[in-house]
């Protein structure tokens, strides 16, 4: 993997176009506020979870380990700040198929919001990601899973649309996701059943959504592996102020043609 581009505010050098997402991609992702590309770093997975195993290996490094209600009051362990620990992972920041999934969704000007390791022992009830940045703020997660996951065993659950924070679907959902054990009082069905689209993944594919997009992951086995990389814009609410309200949104490429 070689460093491509830093990630710092204003910097506008060129991506190679074969690291760019196509127009379709780019509208599936905005329209539905997430989307996978399927083996992306299939070549390099086994350097990836060499690199994830060093570090949850460790037994000097220092790590979160939590037991919320979001997680069932399960065993879920974190390790922030992930990837720049790792001399296998920190060169992912740079990646040039990184890179050009970034500037594809956020453009040339965006920012580095640091990386989470994580093994979960636990399920993940509906919430947007909404506590690591403000709705107003537009991120990006870009998302490896480092095993075979279907609905069967926690793959990630997506809502689409949901990333519409604004409205009224959203907000909704939102509010009544709250308190997951409220969900079969207010729908008359179990949370893992609310309408949704599981994401099927293997090793090397990856999963990118918007943080606002409202996601849950059911019955997840033991040590389910995840790291993030995690962007965003860098003024807060710029990408809201640009859009139009009820306007169909544009096929657009990664360059804004």
């Amino acid at each position: 993997m070689s460093q491509a581009a830093t990630t710092q505010p204003g910097d506008t050098a060129q991506v190679d176009n074969q690291y760019l997402l196509t127009p379709q991609q780019i509208h599936f992702f905005e329209t539905f506020g997430f989307l996978k590309v399927p083996g992306l770093f299939a070549k390099d997975i086994d350097d990836i979870i060499g690199g994830f195993e060093a570090i949850f290996g460790d037994k000097e490094q220092p790590v979160w380990e939590t037991k919320e209600a979001l997680h069932g009051d399960e065993r879920r362990i974190i390790i922030p700040g992930f990837i720049e620990q790792s001399p296998h992972l920190a060169p992912l920041q740079h990646d040039p198929r990184v890179v050009g999934v970034v500037r594809s969704l956020i453009g040339n000007e965006y920012k580095w919001a640091s990386s989470d390791g994580n093994l979960f022992y636990c399920e993940s009830y509906w919430h947007p990601d909404n506590y690591a940045a403000p709705l107003q703020h537009y991120h990006v997660k870009l998302s490896f899973y480092l095993d075979d996951l279907t609905g069967d065993n926690g793959a990630i659950r997506i809502i689409p649309g949901s990333h519409f924070h604004q409205q009224t679907y959203a907000r909704t959902l939102r509010k009544d996701f709250v308190d997951s054990s409220a969900i079969n009082d207010r729908y008359g069905i179990d949370g893992r059943d609310i309408p949704s689209y599981t994401v099927h993944s293997s090793p090397g594919d990856l999963i990118i959504w918007n943080f606002r997009t409202i996601h849950a992951s059911y019955n997840g086995g033991e040590r389910r592996r995840l790291f993030s990389l995690n962007f965003g814009e860098v003024t807060a609410g710029e990408r809201d102020a640009r859009q139009e309200m009820n306007k169909a949104i544009p096929l657009r490429s990664a360059t804004g043609d």
